[in-house]
């Protein structure tokens, strides 16, 4: 148990240390849809290497947040999910700031528009094991999971 207790410890402890920070100044504009008419979005980056991903989220009243788009803070790859075009969506990066952009703004475009980010922390402990163990019940089968340290 106490192999376990050390990797977890390891694993959400880095995390802890070199969190990635985001600030958005305005996660909503109010503009006409006038014809050629945008709206741009701010988000800062601190904590976060030319690896971190940054995703585009826009949340419309009642629904579910959908993802735009998501790009590498360094710029170099930008990945837009399907129905949002590049001719209505662009970001970019720039000196640890994202950029959402919103073009030929409609009536549709409404909504709150959020950047995110997540840690890809990983942890190791070798050497380890994973064992899985069914317990029979009355309610049927329970599969549960544990981790053991291997000692040595």
């Amino acid at each position: 148990m106490v192999g376990c207790l050390d990797a977890l410890f390891a694993c959400f402890f880095p995390a802890v240390l070199w969190a990635i920070h985001l600030e958005q100044e305005q996660i909503s504009v109010t503009k006409q849809p006038l014809q050629g008419s945008s709206a741009t979005f701010t988000c800062k980056v601190f904590g976060g290497s030319n690896n971190t991903y940054i995703h585009w989220y826009r949340a419309r009243a009642g629904e579910a947040p959908h993802r735009l788009l998501y790009l590498t803070l360094s710029g170099s790859e930008l990945k837009r999910e399907a129905g949002f075009s590049s001719d209505k969506f662009l970001a970019y990066a720039r000196e640890s700031t994202c950029i959402l952009l919103v073009y030929k703004l409609e009536e549709t475009d409404n909504g709150h528009y959020y950047c995110a980010t997540w840690d890809f922390t990983q942890c190791h402990k070798f050497p380890a094991t994973l064992h899985k163990n069914r317990h029979s019940s009355v309610c049927g089968a329970q599969l549960s999971y544990y981790c053991c340290s291997r000692a040595g």
